[in-house]
This record gives structure tokens, sequence and C-alpha cells, in this order.
């Protein structure tokens, strides 16, 4: 007869409700079952065994889970490139012009400009030894662009592109001339000559317009870095550039009128800061020559090539830029060195604006005595603290160049500039700048002559988080800061309020903002009045865990952000570019750190096509992708790098070892609800003046005399009913009047008797 026997003796028996819930095997039929199979080591590691075997068995289902729904997925279509440009293989960088005619590469040995309809390269400009890294296009006329470079070596180079030829205006860090007319670096200390440290420059950006630039200078020996601010001759450039047009078209008339003439053996040189595509052969004997000679620095080559033409100038003498204001980063925090309370008090702030907190009158001695009271008093929660981390140095700075707003002191306004329609005409006033680490945002004047380092912010913002990135809209009216805490803060300079500050996530950093274009976002137009007062628009917001969101920001609106992309799980998800299309700005360009270029709707998130590079290429460094949009959205390029080229078979890189690939947009049929979208111009400061009022309000009224006999029509119809209502209140109150009691009263003789008195009292009739 078997015995049943628990297993668990030391736990109390069920209730008889929790029976049906019991597992039959924590019963055993046999006592001696009791005792264990395996003696104690065996046991142990049978355990061990088990426990490895169930982890790797979840590891197993894990696995499975992950391919089945990767199967089950909608993958985006993918699309092949349309064109292969390997003649700009060697490509290290590629911008698009502002209108989208053009794509500038950076090359090798100097720049180039194509066209994006034709593929043909247009025109180039060569240089020895210059290697371009970085490139930007600025709209500054008519088909006239500023064309800002930055080489390998540090240097910034500034060219105009126009009438098709590229026009050399200047190099930001070598500037000084030498003997024989050839430039010299700038050197930290000019008195050492050769023998002193050449400066870098390793961010260079302009205005909207071209009107300003601002360049990052830094000194490699001593760490010590500095923004520089310069004033560009825009005005005076175009005129001087209309100048030689036109000389050129008179001379090339004269020339058709005469005789054609035998050419000569010698021919005049190509001027250096006027090159045009070269033919096959010339250029087969520049490349003979710059491989038969060294390595030359472009210092000695433009000395060569100036000696060589005799030292006269072919190119037209450009206006020089002038140098606005030098910004050094703020300094640490530290006490005030003063021996005195007088001297301490006359380095503080004068209180005009608000500082950035380091003149002040804390003595080194007063924040150490702080420091060890505050230590004595918390001695039992000092080792709670986080430990206090070196203060990284700020090496990098970013700045924006803003025009005319409500938000800075008076008197710098400037008023006219603020009520200016045309943004071509509206120069930029202010620049807000911002240092990396730092948590104050600070504005200069533009309008203001500094002739010195020490200068004082007309505007100070200051914050209790560092600030990690920021955005300006397209005019300059809206301004977005992003933090190291995950927040947002959203600023009108126009009107000269707060939009808005949002919280994205808890200890999530912030590491890029991007205003869209107001005309992917829906309006709110009042019933009146009949013209705009306000404009809203999308703010796109991306996080370091690879989230992201987007934010509707208008007046009045409360910032709602939505998540289109969730956190990334694989670091080879996480975005390495986030870029609206331009012209199309529903459309986002996102490259991943794995390499995959997407498209996606920029309001949903979701991916509608990938453009793939042929299976023999890759995408050239997904970290810092060479990547561009030409014609308004309708033309992509793409740099990638062959797989098969090594460095045994060609050593040096050559054209061989990559090229340029170009796709068709337009003919993605993914895209084609998108390219088909009308797009109306959408501005983003509304100028409502006395003016335009008005003749809003009298088109309403104009509008709106059509209408009026069915409104005649309807307001008489109207006033009937009224009279109809009041004439039926005036009989019912005639028939309540009738139907009441009547009431007669007695005659008084004494005529001090009146009623309501002493002995009068009215008879009333039955």
């Amino acid at each position: 007869m078997p015995v049943y026997i628990r297993k668990n003796v030391n736990f109390t028996p069920p209730s008889i409700d929790n029976f049906p819930l019991e597992d039959d095997e924590d019963y055993i039929t046999d006592p001696d079952q009791l005792l264990d199979r395996l003696p104690q080591p065996y046991r142990m590691i049978d355990k061990v065994l088990s426990q490895w075997y169930d982890e790797v068995w979840q590891i197993i289902e894990k696995r499975e889970n992950e391919r089945l729904e990767e199967s089950r997925r909608i993958r985006a279509p993918q699309y092949e490139c349309s064109a292969q440009m390997e003649s700009q293989g060697r490509a290290c960088c590629v911008c698009d012009s502002v209108d989208g005619r053009y794509i500038f590469i950076g090359q090798p040995r100097g720049l180039s400009a194509v066209d994006v309809q034709t593929q043909e390269k247009v025109a180039s400009w060569e240089e020895e030894s210059v290697d371009i890294h970085y490139v930007k296009a600025y709209l500054i006329g008519v088909q006239v662009y500023l064309v800002v470079t930055i080489d390998d070596m540090g240097f910034a180079r500034l060219l105009i592109f126009g009438g098709d030829k590229f026009y050399f205006v200047k190099i930001l860090n070598e500037f000084q001339k030498g003997r024989g007319g050839a430039h010299r670096p700038i050197f930290s200390n000019p008195a050492h000559g050769e023998g002193g440290t050449k400066l870098i420059i390793s961010k260079c950006e302009a205005s909207r317009n071209g009107d300003y630039l601002g360049a990052m200078f830094e000194n490699p020996e001593t760490a010590e870095v500095w923004l520089e601010v310069y004033k560009l001759p825009r005005d005076a450039w175009l005129n001087e550039l209309e100048s030689v047009l036109t000389k050129k078209e008179e001379k090339s008339e004269e020339d058709q009128g005469t005789d054609t003439q035998a050419p000569t053996d010698q021919e005049a040189p190509t001027p250096q800061n006027e090159v045009e595509p070269p033919p096959a052969a010339t250029q087969s004997r520049k490349h003979s020559l710059s491989r038969g000679s060294s390595r030359l620095s472009v210092y000695t080559n433009t000395t060569n090539y100036e000696e060589s033409t005799g030292g006269e100038k072919h190119t037209p003498k450009l206006s020089p830029t002038s140098v606005v204001m030098k910004l050094k980063p703020p300094p640490s925090m530290s006490g005030n060195p003063a021996s005195s309370i007088h001297s301490a008090c006359q380095k503080v702030d004068s209180g005009e604006v608000i500082g950035t907190g380091v003149n002040h009158i804390l003595t080194p001695n007063h924040k150490d005595m702080r420091k060890e009271v505050f230590a004595h008093l918390h001695d039992n929660l000092m080792e709670y603290l986080p430990k206090e981390e070196e203060a990284e140095p700020l090496e990098d700075v970013n700045f924006h160049f803003m025009t005319a707003g409500r938000l800075v002191p008076t008197g710098l306004e400037q008023q006219s500039q603020i009520e200016e329609e045309d943004d071509m005409k509206r120069l930029p006033t202010t620049i807000a700048v911002w240092w990396k680490g730092s948590t104050h945002v600070v504005h200069y004047s533009l309008l203001k002559q500094h002739k010195d380092f020490d200068v004082k912010p007309d505007l100070v913002w200051p914050y209790l988080s560092p600030v990690t990135s920021s955005a300006i809209s397209d005019d300059t009216s809206l301004l977005a800061v992003g933090f190291e805490n995950g927040n947002i803060i959203i600023w009108d300079r126009y009107l000269g309020i707060q939009r808005g500050i949002v919280n994205i996530m808890d200890r999530v950093k912030i590491v890029q903002l991007t205003f869209l274009d107001p005309n992917i976002c829906p309006q709110n137009l009042d019933d009146y009045q009949p013209y705009r007062t306000k404009t809203s628009t999308h703010l796109l917001a991306l996080c370091d865990n690879g989230a992201l969101y987007i934010m509707m920001s208008g007046p009045g609106l409360e910032l709602d952000p939505i998540c289109i992309t969730p956190p990334v799980e694989s670091e080879d998800d996480i975005f390495t570019m986030v870029q609206p299309i331009p012209g199309m700005h529903d459309l986002l360009i996102t490259v991943l750190k794995s390499g995959k270029v997407q498209i996606r709707d920029t309001l949903q998130g979701t991916v509608l096509c990938e453009p793939v590079l042929p299976k023999s290429h890759e995408l050239m460094t997904p970290w810092d992708p060479v990547v561009a949009v030409g014609a308004m959205g309708q033309v992509l390029f793409l740099k990638g790098n062959n797989k098969d080229y090594g460095e045994e078979e060609g050593g040096d890189q050559s054209e061989s070892a990559g090229a340029l690939f170009m796709y068709q947009m337009k003919l993605f049929p993914t895209l084609d609800s998108y390219m088909s979208r009308r797009r109306d111009k959408v501005s983003q400061t509304v100028h409502a003046k006395i003016e335009n009022r008005i003749e809003a309000l009298m088109k309403e009224r104009i509008a709106q005399q059509g209408l009026r006999k069915h409104r005649m029509q309807e307001r008489w119809g109207n006033m009937k009913e009224e009279i109809w209502s009041i004439l039926q209140y005036k009989d019912m109150a005639e028939k309540k009047a009738d139907n009441r009691p009547e009431i007669h009263y007695k005659r008084v003789r004494n005529l001090s008797q009146t009623p309501g008195s002493m002995g009068w009292t009215p008879f009333f009739r039955n």
C-alpha cells in the first residue's frame, strides 16, 4: 500500500478552496525518494548545469522570437542608384546650393561645382596640397553664392561662385603677406615669425544671407580657443562682380566682331582666382607636374604662381572683410583675488544686465570656509553625494546670427529692421553664443564697435542645466534651446515672449533641434481678424538614446512632444544624421550608424524607402556621411567606398576607391504623393502693419458685398418675427389687465385724508 507523504512539510496545508490549484508533483508515492538522488559534489554540479541550460534556452527563445518578428515586419522598399559619378570618387564633402541648382564638392587639390540636372562640372578651383574637408554655400545674390571651406590643415577659405566661375576672396587665418607677395600664416605671436604657432579654424559659419561670418580659432600649443566675428561686404562684392561680368561680356562681343587671329604659342596664364575647366591635355600636364614635384604647401604654391605671372593680378580686387568682435569662452568659477573690498567692488558687474556670475565679491577663503562648514554640518550625508568630476575645457562653440527682435535692450532693436518684410534686406543685429558645457546663452550686439577681447554681453540667459543644442528658424524669429536634463525652451524673439518649456524625458540629453517649414503645419486662422496674426511650426528634437520627437510650437499652444521614433536598443540603430529634405520638409533623410540610409515621413516617423548602394560599395564614414540633396529634394547624392579596395592594391586613395552615386528621388514610387503635394510659402514672421490691416479689411468688405442682399432679407425676416412677438406680448398684457378685479374707493371729504391714511377705507364691489 503506497504511503503519500508531502514534500514541503514545513508549510501549512492549503485550504479546501485551493485544492484544485495544487500541483500533482507536490506529492511522492515512495518514502525513499525523500533522499537526494546524487551525492553533494555531483548535486551542486547538476544544479549549475541546469541553471546554465535554462539561461541558454531563454537566449535561444529570445533570438527566435526576434527572428520571427523581423520576418513578419513590413520592410521598406529599396531603390538603387540612377547614375554613378566615378570622376567625383575622391569627394571628401558635398553640399548643395540653397536654390538647388548646383552641388559643391570638396576634393583633394581643390573644389568643384556640378550642375544638378546634367551632372556636368561647371567650374573648379584647384590648388596644390589643399584637401577640402568642409564646405558650405550661402546664397548672397541672384545665382551668386558664398562658399566657405575648411581643409585638413585647419585653414578656412572664402570663395564666391558666380557666372560659372570661382573667385577667391581670402584665407581667414592666413592673410598677412611676406616678401614677393606670398601669403604667410597667422601666428599666435607675430614677433616669432616663422617660429610661431599656426592657428587653425575648426568651425566657420556665416549668416543666412552672407552678411556676417563667425570662425572658431584654436591655438594648438596653448590650447586657447576664441570666436571671431567678421562683417562681410556682401553688397560691395555683388557690385564688383557685376562690373567684372559686364566688362567680360563687352570684351567677348568685341572679339566676335574682329577677325579671328592665329593662336600664338605663348598664351596668357589663367588667373588663380578664376579657374575654368581645363582641357584634357592641360589637365594631364598639370597632373604630371604635380606628381613629379614634391609636396609643396599652399603658401609655396601661391608664391610660385604669382612669380610665374610676373606679379600681375587678373582677378577683381574685392572689398576686404572687417573684424567685428573677438569672444573668449567664459572662465571657470573662482574666488575674487582682490585684496580689499573696494577693489573687489570695482570688478563687479555694473548691474545693467544679468551677468554670467564670474565677477563677484566672494574671496577664495570665503568659498573654502563655506565648503568646510557645509561638510561639517552634513558629515553623515557626504558619503552619499556624487563625486565631483573635473570640468571639461570649453572647446566647442555654437552661435546663431539673428535679426532685430524685442528681446534685445532698448536702443539696439532697430525698429525699421523689425518691420522689414523682405528677408534679404533684414540684416543681423545680434549674435547668440553658447559654449559646450556652459549654462548660459549670451547675446552680443553686432552694431557696437569692439576692439579687444573684453566684450561684455548685452543679454544673458542663465539656466540650471548645461546647454547641449540649439536651433533658429529661417527668419530668426524663433529660438529653441535644448539642455542636458531633457528640457526644451522655445523663445519668440519677434514678440519678445517665451512660447513654452517642455521636458522630453528625464536623464536624456537633447543632441539636435531643427525647426521645420511652417507650410507642413496646420495654421489656426481666427474668425477675426481677416489677416493672419500668428504662425505655428513644428520642432524636431533628437535625443542621445536615439528617440526622435516632434512638437508643434505656436502662440497659446502647449508643447506636446510626440515620439515618432522610439529609443533604440542596438548601437547600430543610432542616428548619425537627421536632416529635413530641402524644399520638402515633410520628408526626412536619416543615416544610421550601421550605414543604412532611410527616407522617413516627418510627422509619422515611418520609413518610406531606403536608397541602397551597389553590393560592391558601402557608405563612406557612416558616423559622418557624405550626403547631399539637390534640385529642391529631387536628386540625392551619396558617397560610397569600394569594399574590395585595399591599401595593398593602390596604397594612396585613388578614384577607384569610391564613387559618388546619384538617385532620382522623383522616380521613387513611394514618394509620388509627397512629390505631387502643393506647398505654399508660409512666412514665420507676421508683420501686421496698419496698411496691411486696412487693406485686408477692405478686401473682406468687398468680398462680402455679394451676400448683402441675402443678409438684408434675413434681417427683415428677423425684424418681422420680433415685431410679431412684441404684439403678442402686448395682447397678452391687455387680456390680463381686463381679467383683474375692479376696486372702488370711498370719496374722502377731509382733504387731509388720503388713500392709506387714518380713517380711509376702500369699498369693494361684490
